[in-house]
């Protein structure tokens, strides 16, 4: 074998590693935009983005729109959660003979 030979191999080498590194950055991409959004279903949707590397780029596009959009009623769904815990707190300062107001 000449040096030619285990410079192609070399090459071969860093060529594969160079694909798996970018197949799991792909296939991370979704799941990390989502988490970074703070979108409600980032679980799922690192679930999806893994599910199209392993589908051969199948679920990908879909788990990246999802990534980006927001799921419809999840500015009402934090309102209702404020005025919950408003509610929880009111009820806790009337057990405790505190003031209603």
């Amino acid at each position: 074998m000449t040096g030619l030979d285990y410079f192609t191999f070399i090459v071969l080498i860093l060529l594969v590693c160079v694909g798996i590194a970018g197949a799991v950055f792909l296939g991370a991409l979704p799941g990390k935009i989502a988490a970074d959004r703070g979108h409600p279903q980032a679980d799922a949707i690192r679930v999806a983005g893994w599910l199209g590397l392993l589908t051969m780029g199948l679920f990908f596009p879909i788990a990246l729109i999802w990534a980006y959009t927001r799921p419809s009623g999840s500015e009402q769904l934090a309102e209702l959660r404020q005025e919950v815990a408003h509610l929880r707190e009111r009820v806790d300062d009337f057990e405790r003979g505190g003031s209603t107001s």
